[in-house]
């Protein structure tokens, strides 16, 4: 690892060198290439976590664009994780960087969730979602959830038997089947703050709980949801999705 390429970030005492070669050794999978799979997987790229998978099975639509700095007109019709994969090598190419054409469901999610050390929710749909939390809370990987919609972003860290996971918390986070509307800058913002809270996964630092930011009328919250006691999933492990 070249030490001098991450000097301002090691400056930063909440991470410093020691920090640095921890995030270099983890290995992070990002389920979803759009808009917030896009943006989380460039900035672990740039802070240098040292391995990252990214899943998608989607080529790139005019449609993305608007929602990403990483993808161009260029890119259209081609695979997203390819193009991740071969965008983000140039960024960093001391980092490892495979890409997965795969569309996540039960009967494969197993292998690819093998030997990661965490996983980033880039989907956009809440099937995927709960199959995601019930591989995790099976498998004792912690992941995180990033969502959209019009100008609120909602990101939780979610640490099996230690926090509320997805199913404890569902019936605050609203499930839209329609097309969902997107501010253009709100994926890379939110994608920003489920960075952030990975990287203290990864240093095993304490996470935020339920946090909704507004980019339009700039309200932050950050709220502290605890366990539901009787939880189908993470008490009982009752998996559904799986």
């Amino acid at each position: 690892m070249n030490i001098d390429r991450y000097h301002r970030q090691i400056l930063v005492k909440e991470l410093g060198k020691s920090g640095q070669k921890t995030i270099s050794s983890k290995h992070v999978l990002i389920i979803g290439g759009g808009g917030l799979g896009s943006n989380s997987s460039e900035i672990l790229t740039r802070l240098g976590v040292g391995h990252i998978d990214i899943v998608d099975d989607d080529p790139v639509d005019i449609t993305n664009i608007h929602r990403t700095s990483v993808f161009t007109e260029e890119d259209v019709g081609k695979q997203k994780c390819n193009v991740l994969r071969d965008r983000l090598q140039k960024i960093n190419s001391e980092i490892k960087i495979t890409s997965i054409k795969k569309r996540i469901k039960k009967n494969n999610i197993l292998p690819i969730i093998k030997n990661v050390d965490l996983i980033l929710d880039g989907t956009d749909n809440m099937q995927t979602r709960f199959l995601i939390n019930e591989i995790s809370i099976k498998n004792n990987i912690p992941w995180i959830y990033a969502g959209i919609y019009s100008t609120v972003g909602m990101i939780m860290g979610i640490l099996p038997k230690k926090t509320p996971c997805l199913k404890c918390v569902s019936q605050n986070i609203p499930n839209k089947s329609e097309e969902i509307p997107v501010m253009g800058n709100l994926p890379l913002t939110t994608a920003s703050i489920q960075c952030s809270e990975a990287i203290k996964i990864l240093l095993g630092k304490q996470i935020s709980g339920l946090i909704i930011y507004d980019i339009w009328k700039q309200n932050f919250e950050k709220i502290s949801i605890k366990r539901n006691p009787k939880c189908s999933c993470c008490d009982k492990e009752l998996f559904e999705y799986l």
